[in-house]
């Protein structure tokens, strides 16, 4: 049976489920769509992501600890969609050109999703006058953002590279 959300903590605590899900997520699918990357500066890119995802993923967890509350919940629908999206990508037969520049595409639709979520509970933590957990939060939603502009200036020149493949 699920709590009733009672206010803005409950809330609060729901999305940072939700985040803490789809980082657990997106963390395999990183995983997997790296293994498949040919072109090192992508590789690089995804493999300093995913440390980067483990350090988001224990920040949450301190949150949930400093709450009391518990990181689990429901499975991130969402992100389901977005992983289930990389996984067909990666059975297409595709040129290591395309492939990639299909992997670059997905990776920043979860990228999108991800900043949405962090800039949701950024603010809930604001309205809650939680500092610490703005400054953590705020911390995580750049880097989400850095990360999405790497993958544009990476996908510009591998996107040119599959038109021609």
């Amino acid at each position: 049976m699920q709590m009733q959300m009672q206010d803005l903590t409950d809330l609060y605590v729901l999305k940072l489920q939700e985040i803490y899900s789809a980082e657990q997520q997106g963390l395999q699918a990183m995983q997997q769509g790296c293994d498949m990357v040919q072109t090192p500066e992508l590789k690089e890119g995804l493999t300093m992501h995913i440390e980067q995802t483990q350090q988001q993923i224990q920040r949450l967890e301190q949150l949930f600890q400093k709450m009391g509350a518990q990181p689990g919940g429901e499975t991130n629908l969402a992100m389901q969609g977005l992983v289930q999206e990389v996984q067909k990508l990666m059975q297409q037969p595709a040129s290591p050109e395309v492939l990639e520049a299909g992997l670059i595409a997905c990776q920043q639709a979860m990228e999108h999703y991800e900043i949405a979520g962090y800039g949701t509970a950024r603010t809930y933590a604001q309205l809650l006058g939680d500092d610490e957990a703005v400054q953590m939060l705020e911390q995580t939603l750049n880097e989400e953002k850095m990360t999405d502009e790497q993958l544009t200036m990476i996908a510009q020149r591998i996107n040119v590279e599959a038109m021609n493949a």
